[in-house]
């Protein structure tokens, strides 16, 4: 593993952007994969790609499949030093979260998480939280903060479903709370039977994240965000160390199969 790579598999290496056009690669993954696919109607400042005022402050990382040069997945980290020059989190636009400004030590952001329709069996996002875990090392981080998606074109029945259900097991405490900035609307919809937690937030509660409460509704890419707090002291170490020792993983586990969109 070269020193510029996080973690690696066969064929494929995480790492953070270095340059100008790597992050632009980012941004043309997340188009493909929020706009095209999802139907998200991103603001296009060119043509193919998803970009706002965020990514300039970030530390883009992403996954490569070195036979071809390919960004088969990615997410964004805003340290709290270089969210204050811009007035906070991404996250603080979705909620009203004052608790935030009061942590000690290191907040980071995950936000834009997202992996190409073609690796999504488990292995694109399971090298991309290595390259995340190595970070959450490397740069001390006290706090990871986000927002994990839930698709919300089915006028809220997921996701009250799992706000009722497995969600509300893993409810911040009272003083760690935030407001959703957009409510998702409390209409009464049936439980959906078998209901898919996202990945990406199936991995938050599983290191041992928070849920700061209700929702908010992104209308731009119709979808409700829950708002997660990973404090470090609560980390379950044992699921930590399953991506951080992932220096190598097997080539079945990267294989190219069809699977469900996720962001953050």
């Amino acid at each position: 593993m070269s020193n510029a790579e996080l973690a690696n598999a066969q064929g494929f290496s995480v790492r953070l952007a270095s340059t100008q056009s790597e992050v632009v690669e980012t941004q043309r993954l997340r188009y493909d994969v929020f706009a095209r696919e999802m139907g998200a109607h991103v603001r296009e400042e060119k043509e193919g790609i998803e970009s706002d005022r965020y990514d300039a402050y970030c530390d883009h990382l992403f996954v490569e499949e070195l036979s071809t040069g390919r960004v088969v997945a990615s997410t964004r980290l805003l340290k709290r030093s270089s969210a204050l020059s811009l007035g906070g989190f991404y996250t603080e636009s979705e909620f009203s979260a004052p608790f935030v400004r009061a942590l000690d030590g290191e907040v980071v952001e995950l936000g834009r998480t997202c992996v190409h329709v073609d690796y999504r069996s488990g292995g694109g996002i399971m090298l991309l939280w290595s390259g995340i875990a190595q970070l959450m090392v490397r740069w001390e981080i006290d706090y990871l903060l986000g927002c994990a998606s839930v698709p919300c074109r089915d006028h809220g029945q997921l996701i009250r479903t799992l706000m009722a259900g497995p969600l509300a097991a893993h409810l911040s405490p009272e003083n760690l709370r935030a407001e959703p900035r957009v409510a998702v609307a409390q209409d009464p919809v049936p439980v959906v039977d078998g209901a898919i937690m996202p990945p990406l937030l199936k991995a938050y509660l599983r290191l041992g994240a928070w849920v700061c409460g209700e929702p908010s509704y992104d209308e731009e890419f119709g979808v409700a965000d829950v708002m997660i707090l990973l404090d470090m002291r609560r980390l379950n170490q044992r699921y930590f160390k399953h991506f951080l020792g992932r220096d190598s993983i097997s080539r079945n586990q990267l294989d190219r199969s069809p699977g469900v969109a996720r962001i953050a």
